[in-house]
């Protein structure tokens, strides 16, 4: 079921179905202050009340469509087949959005072992000292003999 084969989502459309959603609300709303402030009549609609209700009906389809059109049709395929939207709109390899700080990589996946060391990395305790290295200027220093001790002892 390909709902969304060729989706292009253009977020500066967004604007268009806030609009047709306000419309439907003024008309919505429109008809149901012509209805309950109307005089009743027994046995028939008044023509307002029919042409509002026609308006709204055709303001509703046209937000439907404007839904379906700016991912509407990608949310109902992402839920009846459980995947995830965004690598419809982005593609299989897109990542995080970035709003979260992450990378988007995977977190257990191995090393790449080409890859160059980085030089803010903590060092590794378990790796064996560097003979050649200078000396810490914090460290302690080495206990002194004891001149009391017997020679050869």
């Amino acid at each position: 079921m390909i709902l969304a084969q060729n989706l292009v989502i253009n977020p500066a459309q967004d604007i268009w179905v806030w609009l047709t959603f306000a419309l439907f609300l003024v008309v919505v709303a429109a008809r149901a202050w012509v209805v309950e402030t109307g005089q009743g009549r027994l046995g028939r609609t008044p023509v307002k009340v029919k042409l509002l209700t026609a308006t709204s009906v055709l303001v509703l389809v046209g937000l439907m469509s404007l839904i379906a059109v700016q991912g509407g049709a990608l949310l109902v395929e992402s839920v009846l087949t459980g995947t995830d939207p965004a690598t419809k709109v982005y593609g299989p390899d897109a990542g995080d959005s970035g709003d979260s700080g992450d990378t988007g990589t995977d977190p257990n996946a191995p090393a790449d072992p080409n890859a160059p060391a980085d030089p803010n990395a903590p060092a590794d305790a378990n790796a064996p000292a560097d003979a050649n290295a200078p000396a810490d200027a914090n460290a302690p220093a080495a206990p002194a003999a004891n001149p009391a001790a017997p020679p050869g002892g």
